[in-house]
Protein backbone atom coordinates (compact mmCIF):
# COMPACT_ATOMS: atom_id res chain seq x y z
CA UNK A 1 0.00 0.00 0.00
CA UNK A 2 1.13 2.97 -1.10
CA UNK A 3 1.62 5.97 1.84
CA UNK A 4 1.83 10.02 1.32
CA UNK A 5 0.54 11.66 -1.15
CA UNK A 6 0.14 12.02 -4.61
CA UNK A 7 2.50 14.38 -5.23
CA UNK A 8 5.54 11.52 -4.01
CA UNK A 9 4.03 8.92 -5.87
CA UNK A 10 4.53 10.91 -9.08
CA UNK A 11 8.25 11.78 -8.23
CA UNK A 12 8.45 8.13 -7.29
CA UNK A 13 7.08 7.20 -10.86
CA UNK A 14 9.34 9.43 -12.66
CA UNK A 15 12.72 8.27 -10.55
CA UNK A 16 11.43 4.78 -11.61
CA UNK A 17 11.47 5.29 -15.03
CA UNK A 18 14.82 6.50 -15.24
CA UNK A 19 17.92 4.28 -17.36
CA UNK A 20 21.10 4.40 -17.20
CA UNK A 21 22.58 5.68 -20.35
CA UNK A 22 24.01 3.16 -23.28
CA UNK A 23 26.57 3.19 -26.11
CA UNK A 24 26.92 2.23 -29.63
CA UNK A 25 29.65 -0.17 -29.82
CA UNK A 26 31.81 0.35 -33.03
CA UNK A 27 33.22 -3.42 -32.69
CA UNK A 28 29.95 -5.40 -32.89
CA UNK A 29 27.44 -2.71 -34.23
CA UNK A 30 25.15 -2.93 -31.22
CA UNK A 31 24.18 -1.09 -28.29
CA UNK A 32 26.07 -1.96 -25.01
CA UNK A 33 25.68 -0.58 -21.26
CA UNK A 34 28.64 0.82 -19.61
CA UNK A 35 29.20 -2.74 -17.51
CA UNK A 36 29.61 -4.36 -21.08
CA UNK A 37 33.29 -6.05 -20.86
CA UNK A 38 34.47 -4.50 -23.89
CA UNK A 39 34.40 -1.49 -22.11
CA UNK A 40 36.50 -2.70 -19.24
CA UNK A 41 39.29 -3.72 -22.05
CA UNK A 42 38.96 -0.38 -23.14
CA UNK A 43 39.29 1.30 -19.54
CA UNK A 44 42.11 -0.44 -19.03
CA UNK A 45 43.79 0.53 -22.66
CA UNK A 46 43.57 4.27 -21.90
CA UNK A 47 44.98 3.72 -18.46
CA UNK A 48 47.89 2.09 -20.06
CA UNK A 49 48.21 4.84 -22.34
CA UNK A 50 48.47 7.47 -19.89
CA UNK A 51 50.83 5.39 -18.02
CA UNK A 52 53.00 5.25 -21.31
CA UNK A 53 52.72 9.00 -22.01
CA UNK A 54 54.01 9.43 -18.11
CA UNK A 55 56.90 6.90 -18.61
CA UNK A 56 57.47 8.94 -21.73
CA UNK A 57 58.01 12.30 -20.11
CA UNK A 58 60.13 10.79 -16.41
CA UNK A 59 61.94 7.81 -18.13
CA UNK A 60 63.54 10.17 -21.09
CA UNK A 61 66.05 7.49 -22.12
CA UNK A 62 63.30 5.37 -23.51
CA UNK A 63 61.17 7.94 -24.39
CA UNK A 64 61.01 6.83 -28.21
CA UNK A 65 60.18 3.53 -27.09
CA UNK A 66 56.87 4.28 -24.84
CA UNK A 67 55.77 6.45 -27.35
CA UNK A 68 55.94 3.31 -30.00
CA UNK A 69 54.40 1.42 -27.53
CA UNK A 70 51.60 4.04 -27.32
CA UNK A 71 51.25 4.00 -31.18
CA UNK A 72 51.20 0.45 -30.86
CA UNK A 73 48.15 0.67 -29.28
CA UNK A 74 45.97 2.99 -30.65
CA UNK A 75 47.22 0.67 -34.02
CA UNK A 76 45.99 -2.51 -32.32
CA UNK A 77 42.66 -0.73 -31.58
CA UNK A 78 42.25 0.91 -35.17
CA UNK A 79 42.83 -2.95 -36.60
CA UNK A 80 40.33 -4.65 -34.01
CA UNK A 81 37.41 -1.35 -35.66
CA UNK A 82 38.46 -2.02 -39.17
CA UNK A 83 39.16 -5.36 -38.86
CA UNK A 84 42.60 -5.13 -40.55
CA UNK A 85 46.08 -6.48 -39.97
CA UNK A 86 47.24 -5.88 -36.42
CA UNK A 87 49.81 -3.52 -36.16
CA UNK A 88 53.90 -4.82 -36.05
CA UNK A 89 55.17 -6.08 -32.64
CA UNK A 90 58.35 -6.29 -33.84
CA UNK A 91 59.84 -3.69 -32.16
CA UNK A 92 58.77 -5.13 -28.57
CA UNK A 93 60.00 -8.55 -29.54
CA UNK A 94 63.43 -6.46 -29.85
CA UNK A 95 63.02 -4.85 -26.44
CA UNK A 96 62.26 -8.40 -24.98
CA UNK A 97 64.81 -10.23 -26.25
CA UNK A 98 68.04 -11.23 -24.34
CA UNK A 99 68.54 -13.24 -20.80
CA UNK A 100 65.13 -13.91 -18.76
CA UNK A 101 65.10 -11.00 -16.51
CA UNK A 102 61.64 -11.33 -14.91
CA UNK A 103 62.09 -11.86 -10.92
CA UNK A 104 59.97 -11.21 -7.90
CA UNK A 105 57.69 -7.98 -8.42
CA UNK A 106 57.22 -7.14 -4.57
CA UNK A 107 61.75 -7.89 -4.19
CA UNK A 108 61.99 -5.47 -6.93
CA UNK A 109 59.79 -2.85 -5.70
CA UNK A 110 61.70 -3.21 -2.16
CA UNK A 111 64.99 -3.12 -3.18
CA UNK A 112 64.88 0.24 -5.32
CA UNK A 113 64.20 4.10 -4.58
CA UNK A 114 63.89 5.10 -8.28
CA UNK A 115 59.96 5.86 -9.14
CA UNK A 116 60.20 4.44 -12.35
CA UNK A 117 60.21 1.08 -11.42
CA UNK A 118 56.84 1.18 -9.34
CA UNK A 119 55.77 3.38 -12.93
CA UNK A 120 57.03 0.36 -15.33
CA UNK A 121 55.88 -2.33 -12.92
CA UNK A 122 52.34 -0.28 -12.56
CA UNK A 123 52.02 -0.26 -16.74
CA UNK A 124 53.34 -4.16 -17.02
CA UNK A 125 50.33 -5.01 -15.04
CA UNK A 126 47.70 -2.87 -16.95
CA UNK A 127 49.13 -5.00 -20.13
CA UNK A 128 48.43 -8.10 -17.80
CA UNK A 129 45.08 -6.65 -16.88
CA UNK A 130 44.14 -5.91 -20.54
CA UNK A 131 45.59 -9.19 -21.89
CA UNK A 132 42.94 -10.90 -19.32
CA UNK A 133 39.84 -8.21 -20.87
CA UNK A 134 41.21 -9.20 -24.58
CA UNK A 135 40.93 -13.31 -24.25
CA UNK A 136 37.76 -12.30 -22.11
CA UNK A 137 35.93 -10.62 -24.76
CA UNK A 138 37.43 -13.02 -27.55
CA UNK A 139 35.04 -15.44 -26.40
CA UNK A 140 32.33 -13.26 -27.10
CA UNK A 141 30.39 -14.10 -30.25
CA UNK A 142 29.86 -10.87 -31.38
CA UNK A 143 33.15 -9.45 -30.13
CA UNK A 144 35.35 -12.47 -31.53
CA UNK A 145 36.13 -11.63 -35.00
CA UNK A 146 37.96 -8.23 -33.10
CA UNK A 147 39.56 -9.76 -30.71
CA UNK A 148 41.39 -12.68 -32.16
CA UNK A 149 44.61 -14.61 -30.95
CA UNK A 150 46.40 -12.62 -33.90
CA UNK A 151 46.13 -9.21 -32.76
CA UNK A 152 46.57 -10.51 -29.11
CA UNK A 153 49.93 -11.10 -30.03
CA UNK A 154 52.02 -8.02 -29.60
CA UNK A 155 50.29 -7.92 -26.08
CA UNK A 156 52.49 -10.58 -24.20
CA UNK A 157 55.65 -8.96 -25.32
CA UNK A 158 54.92 -5.15 -24.73
CA UNK A 159 53.86 -6.64 -21.03
CA UNK A 160 57.52 -8.30 -21.16
CA UNK A 161 59.91 -5.28 -22.64
CA UNK A 162 58.01 -3.18 -19.44
CA UNK A 163 59.02 -5.61 -16.84
CA UNK A 164 62.47 -5.59 -18.47
CA UNK A 165 62.66 -1.96 -18.43
CA UNK A 166 61.77 -2.27 -14.45
CA UNK A 167 64.63 -4.59 -13.96
CA UNK A 168 67.13 -2.96 -15.79
CA UNK A 169 65.90 0.04 -13.72
CA UNK A 170 66.15 -1.48 -10.14
CA UNK A 171 69.57 -1.83 -10.91
CA UNK A 172 69.75 -5.54 -10.87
Amino acid sequence: MFIGDLSDWKYMKEKSSLKFPTFDCVISNTVEEYDAEMERFFITRAKLAVSLARLRINDSTWAENYEKMMGYLSGLVKSMIELKEPPSHEFLIGLSLGDELEDDMTERLLRTRNPLVADTTEAALLVRDLMFWFVRNSKDGKLSRSFTPERFQGLPFLRLALVYRSVNLSGK
